[in-house]
């Protein structure tokens, strides 16, 4: 593939507790894109993929020369520009593609940007409010559907790095049409030991669950703490 000039521009986004609206993230690169000469792309912190070294991988792949990682935040979170930092650091020392990668830098806060921009709103007559109160305390949302078993898997930036997406994709997968449940959930803490998947009701810890042990985590009974397919490293 032909070497590209531009420098690529990947927007980062962290996803709120009730996750993030793909079609915002999507119209705001389209929205970039159409003002800049390079690439643009959009990566996940956590929760949601692909990861910031999924999309350093393309990009490498792509030979595109210099990255510029702009965390979306506003005002800006240190937090997310921490662990940006932290996710680069680990594909330079960890994938075998980042020695022929590209110039990677992380963008400074947005908060002055965005104070400019609303300012501007400020002037804006806005938009009056349409929706029902109805969605708010729909009917369904008072039924207790308690699963037989229920498998929380952590896609927090660690085990999100360390293939957290696919363990809960084939988690999702494997547990449809089964009386297992499968939610996604923050940082549980042992983060070198992930992807971390924990088990409900048996209160059993499994680490660095792959796919393949996904879908037997789904197939095989309940387990009590420190099962035997738990690993440690």
């Amino acid at each position: 593939m032909p070497e590209t000039t531009e420098r690529a521009l990947v927007l980062v986004a962290r996803p709120t507790p009730s996750g993030v609206d793909g079609r915002s993230l999507a119209r705001l690169a389209a929205a970039v894109a159409a003002r800049v000469p390079g690439p643009v792309r959009v990566a996940h912190l956590d929760q949601e993929d692909p990861s910031v070294p999924a999309v350093l991988d393309a990009l490498t792949a792509e030979a595109v020369p210099a990255v510029l990682l702009v965390g979306l935040a506003v005002p800006a979170d240190r937090y997310l520009t921490t662990w940006i930092g932290r996710a680069v650091a680990h594909w330079q020392a960890s994938s075998e593609s980042a020695a022929a990668g590209p110039d990677v830098r992380v963008a400074p806060g947005l908060t002055g940007f965005a104070a400019d921009a609303v300012v501007e709103l400020s002037a804006e007559p806005g938009d009056p409010v349409t929706v029902s109160a109805g969605g708010f305390a729909s009917p369904s949302w008072s039924v207790l559907d308690v699963p037989d078993r229920h498998l929380f898997v952590c896609r927090g930036p660690r085990c999100l790095v360390y293939g957290a997406g696919a363990t809960h994709r084939a988690l999702s997968d494997e547990a449809k049409g089964t009386s297992t449940q499968v939610t996604p959930c923050g940082c549980f803490g042992p983060c070198n030991l992930g992807p971390l998947v924990v088990e409900y009701p048996a209160g059993s810890w499994h680490t660095a669950v792959d796919p393949a042990r996904a879908r037997e985590l789904v197939r095989v009974t309940a387990r009590g703490p420190h099962s035997d397919g738990d690993r440690v490293s």
